[in-house]
Formats: structure tokens, C-alpha cells, sequence
């Protein structure tokens, strides 16, 4: 591989992931895309400046670019040949709605995720359709909302490799706790964690289904732990939503990067993330060159794991994925759906992307605008 990443996405998420992509070994050309022209180009060259002052010496160039013209993000793509695609696209971003987040309070707000699953997915078809109109072969990382995003693009022919974040960013933070708990280097520690995105941001208590294991070296010791504790005890999950960007985003951020450079350095790398292969919720895999193999311990299938993960998506609002990706909803999660959005949908057809994406962000600016204080 000649190391060459392409990113479209340069917000608040897209930002970390630069830097530390522009920091990071098997890395050599990174070329950022985004529609705004004059943010992108100045966070573009903050990270390359940063980087080689650190002694980084990569290609970082900024290329301006819109999504909703294929064609030009084909040419876009044809012209760089690119190794991964990284995409951290969404119409109406977590940090623009955590006014609303607020005043409707973060536990409503979560039960209602799956319904901005349409902002998520709009900007990303449009890249996935120019890729496969380019020819490009190069494997997408997708880092919004792939528990659901990733299955629903996959349904249809588009679907990304892999996402990041989500259940990844506990698997994370176990690992850590058990480390320091049994004082042993957090290498030692091998986690497997099947969960969806409701498991993260609800916690375990709730009543999220959810598969954990935890091993030092050959030994088992999940019994050790109050597995409870482990999940849902979390100084990222209780942060603020306003400190987001400073707490949060960059270990989202650590992990994508981690599945690029394993794809990069082609590593099979031993990770965890939402969405791989196209299925729903998170799963623990080997991830190099030649794509993602699930691995999952003895005791369960691949079909057990699967049916967790669509039990979990349902406290998120998922009754079910269908199979040409249209998204139906929990009766819970169309109420909120009403009461946030004011749209009152039974389900989110593929075939409807744009429309149902539109109408949402239309109705999302102006929650965004009332709360904005």
C-alpha cells in the first residue's frame, strides 16, 4: 500500500483524527475533504504545521469538496487512488444538537438516536455510490452511528468495512480498569465485548443486552468483576456533552485510527468496533489488508452475537433493519421522533434517504436554533 488515507469530514471528530493520523507510523499522503473550504484548508495545514514540528514529514493536502456531487467526488477519488477512506460525515453533528440534548434531557434524547440514523447515512451514500462509480477498491471506516448506518448502506450495496467509537470506546476503558486492578500491562488484557450503541450511552443496568469475557494472558477472570461496574461506570459516559470535544472525541478518534493503520500496516489486528462486514452493533474481529474476520470466544455463535446486537439497537428505537435497509421504529422511539422532530414516521425507507434526511435536518436547525442558549 502506498499509505495514502482520504478523509472526508473535517468537524469537530474529523479533527482529531487528522492530528493524530498526521502523527501516526505507515501513513504517508492524507488528503482532507470538505465542503467548507476555508475551515478545512486552516485545519488542514494546523495539523500538518503540528505534525512537522514533531518531525512528521507526510503529503497533507486539503482538496474542498461536496458529497452530494458524485461525480466530482468520483473524479476526487480516482485522482488520489486511496488506500482507506475515512468518513466522519452527518448532516446535523452531536455537539450542534447538545442544546437540545439538554432541554429534552440525554436520557429521552438517547432512545430517540436511531432517528437521526437517516442524517448520519445521507452524506455517506453519497461517497460509498462515488466510490463504486470511481472503481475505488479501498476500504471505508465509517465513525457515524455504523451500528445502524453500516447494515443500512450494506443492504443496499454500499457498505463500508468497518465503523469505530461506540462499544469500542468501553472496550477501551476495561481494559484500562482491569489492568490497573490486576496490575498487569493493559497488552496483557484481551476483552471480548458484543454490545450495540445503547450499551454505551444507557449503561448495562438498564437492561442493554450485552456478551463479556475478560482474560489476563490464558486465565479467565470476568468473574473477578462486578461486569455492571466494569461497563457502565464511566467518566466518559457522565461528562458533560459541552466538554465533548475535549473528552470524548478523541478517544472516537484513537479508535478509527486504529482500524486505518491496521488496514494500512495490514497488522490483523486484534479490535472491536460497531458495525464490521455490514452487521448491526459491535463485535470483536481481526482487522488487517485483506479485510475483517469476526472472532468470538467459545460459547457463542455468530448467529447469538447478531441477535444481541438487534435486541440492544432496540432500546436505541430499532424494531428491525429490513433487508433494503429501511429502518422501523420502536413505538417509544416514534414518539420521541414526534416530539423532537416533529415527523411522525413509522419507518425510514433507503429508498427515501434524501427526503427523510432533509425534512429531519430542517426540523433539527430549528431545535437548534430555540435551544441554542
Amino acid at each position: 500500500m502506498s499509505g495514502t488515507v482520504m478523509m472526508f469530514g473535517l468537524g469537530d471528530l474529523g479533527g482529531w483524527v487528522l492530528e493524530f493520523l498526521a502523527r501516526s507510523p505507515g501513513v504517508n499522503t492524507i488528503i482532507t475533504c470538505d465542503k467548507n473550504e476555508d475551515w478545512g484548508f486552516m485545519k488542514t495545514e494546523c495539523a500538518a504545521i503540528g505534525a512537522g514540528q514533531q518531525g512528521y514529514s507526510k503529503v497533507i493536502k486539503f482538496e474542498r469538496c461536496d458529497v452530494k456531487d458524485v461525480d466530482a467526488t468520483a473524479e476526487l477519488l480516482k485522482k488520489y487512488n486511496p488506500d482507506v477512506i475515512y468518513s466522519a460525515l452527518t448532516l446535523l453533528g452531536w455537539l450542534e444538537l447538545r442544546g437540545v440534548i439538554h432541554a429534552f434531557g440525554a436520557e429521552k434524547y438517547y432512545k430517540v438516536s436511531a432517528c437521526t440514523a437517516s442524517m448520519q447515512a445521507l452524506l455517506l451514500s453519497k461517497v460509498m455510490k462515488a466510490r463504486k462509480k470511481a472503481g475505488i477498491v479501498a476500504p471505508v471506516v465509517n465513525n457515524s452511528y455504523p451500528d445502524v448506518v453500516n447494515p443500512v448502506l450494506a443492504r443496499n450495496g454500499l457498505g463500508p468495512l468497518v465503523g469505530a467509537g461506540n462499544m469500542d470506546l468501553v472496550v477501551g476503558e476495561v481494559r484500562r480498569k482491569i489492568s490497573i486492578a490486576e496490575n498487569v500491562p493493559i497488552s496483557a488484557v484481551t476483552v471480548y465485548l458484543i454490545a450495540s450503541h445503547a450499551a454505551v450511552v444507557q449503561g448495562t443496568r438498564t437492561g442493554v443486552p450485552f456478551f463479556f469475557k475478560a482474560m489476563v494472558g490464558d486465565r479467565d477472570i470476568t468473574q473477578k468483576f462486578d461486569v455492571d461496574s466494569l461497563l457502565s461506570d464511566s467518566p466518559l459516559l457522565n461528562s458533560p456533552v459541552e466538554k465533548t470535544s475535549w473528552l470524548n472525541h478523541p478517544t472516537v478518534a484513537a479508535s478509527a485510527v486504529k482500524n486505518i493503520l491496521a488496514i494500512l500496516n495490514d497488522t490483523n489486528e486484534f479490535a472491536h468496533s460497531p458495525g464490521p462486514n455490514g452487521l448491526p452493533g459491535g463485535y470483536p474481529f481481526r482487522i488487517g489488508s485483506n479485510g475483517i474476520n469476526i472472532v468470538l470466544p467459545e460459547g457463542i455463535s455468530l448467529e447469538e452475537a447478531v441477535e444481541i446486537n438487534l435486541k440492544g439497537l432496540k432500546y436505541d428505537g430499532v424494531e428491525e433493519i429490513k433487508q433494503d435497509g429501511t429502518v422501523v421504529f420502536t413505538d417509544e422511539a416514534r414518539k420521541n421522533q414526534k416530539e423532537f422532530f416533529g415527523v411522525d414516521l413509522r419507518e425510514h425507507r433507503f429508498a427515501d434517504l434524501d427526503e427523510i434526511a432533509n425534512e429531519l435536518l430542517a426540523a433539527g436547525r430549528k431545535l437548534v436554533a430555540k435551544y441554542r442558549s
